[in-house]
């Protein structure tokens, strides 16, 4: 063990003593050992060797050799803190479906298609059954008359017509001329300041056309009404409250005085007000008559082309089958419907692929970005 406040030293002998003291302190009194003075010469190179080398031992313990490992002496001072490992990334999850601007994604899903309600109007609709419907996009507004021209005006797409035409049916001759005539100017094709409202005057072909053309189809019948009446059975694409002026453009007070300035036969308004437009109203101009999924004037304005030939749900259409040509379906009522049967969800109608009137447009469908 050290000395406090100092290191001992090597006497004569090679033996140590405390600093301060003398060799001849640390021999038996009364000695008196003699020496000549070439042995004390060797003793103290003797003793000088000792100490060197433990000087050399010494610094060759704290000076590591190559292959020996280091060992730090502990600091005084701590080490900083480490920095935390950043968290790993999140995991990537499946990419939520996508739809081409201006249309909405509808979540496929199981509904009850058609009525089982015995009003006339819905005939064409009995009964409802179960039907499913896998994830697709649809336009929130109907086609306008400007998306059209923008394939028109290029060449791309066949014009829409300016005159109305339809069947006669059953109609008299003279009556249903007169009819075509009376609603040809509501075609939108003759005014250029109603580039906002939905193009009508376009037969079956020229809607699927304009479709494809944009790399979509028309909506199925199944579609269409699944996208506006959802699974929760609601009476109208709203909800259940029956239309008014701000639900849907239909027949108010404006259509029936439209028709007794035209001379055409009177009929009933779908409401007393007057919802500003004896045609067609811009598109979307309804907020009130939203559907699910943002999608506008499902609900009249115009009716609009499906993708599907006209079959009874029972499978025994013998009319569909007397047809002379192919008879598409058409959803949704129009700016001139009168009942709120025309408003339902459910109401489908065949109508000649190659007619062009005034009451009929469309809307687009197409499948989901990835």
């Amino acid at each position: 063990m050290g000395w406090a406040g100092g290191s001992t030293v090597p006497d004569a002998r090679g033996a140590t003593r405390p600093p301060g003291t003398s060799a001849s302190s640390s021999l038996q009194v009364g000695a008196t050992p003699r020496r000549s003075p070439l042995l004390g010469l060797a003793l103290g190179l003797l003793g000088g060797g000792v100490v060197v080398a433990g000087l050399w031992f010494a610094f060759a313990q704290t000076v590591p050799t190559e292959g020996t490992p280091v060992v730090k002496a502990p600091s005084a001072v701590a080490d900083p803190p480490r920095s935390p490992a950043p968290a790993p990334a999140p995991t990537t999850g499946p990419i939520a479906p996508r739809c081409p601007d201006g249309m909405a994604f509808i979540q496929g899903g199981k509904f009850y298609m058609g009525t089982d309600s015995d009003d006339p109007v819905l005939a064409t609709a009995r009964p409802a059954h179960a039907a499913e419907v896998g994830s697709f996009c649809l336009d929130l507004r109907e086609v306008t008359v400007d998306d059209y021209r923008s394939c028109s005006s290029v060449g791309e797409c066949k014009r829409a017509f300016r005159n109305s035409e339809w069947p006669q049916g059953s109609t008299h001759e003279q009556e249903w001329r007169d009819s075509m005539a009376a609603h040809s100017p509501l075609c939108n094709e003759n005014a250029e300041d109603r580039g906002a409202h939905p193009v009508n005057c376009v037969d079956w072909g020229q809607a699927d056309h304009y479709c494809k053309r944009r790399g979509g189809a028309l909506p199925t019948e199944a579609q269409w009404e699944f996208a506006a009446r959802g699974s929760d059975g609601r009476v109208y694409s709203w909800g259940d409250a029956k239309p008014t002026e701000k639900h849907m453009n239909g027949c108010g007070r404006e259509c029936v005085d439209w028709r007794a300035q035209v001379g055409l036969p009177p009929n009933d308004a779908l409401y007393a007000a007057n919802d500003g437009w004896p045609g067609t109203a811009p598109a979307g101009n309804f907020p009130e008559g939203m559907a699910a999924h943002g999608l506008l004037d499902m609900a009249g304005n115009v009716f609009e082309w499906t993708a599907d030939e006209y079959r009874g749900y029972a499978g025994d259409d013998a009319e569909a089958g007397a047809a002379t040509s192919r008879r598409r379906v058409i959803r949704g009522g129009a700016f001139n419907s009168f009942q709120p049967q025309f408003a339902d969800p459910a109401l489908r109608f065949p109508q000649d692929e190659g007619a062009h009137t005034h009451g009929i447009g469309f809307r687009c469908a197409a499948a989901p970005l990835r």
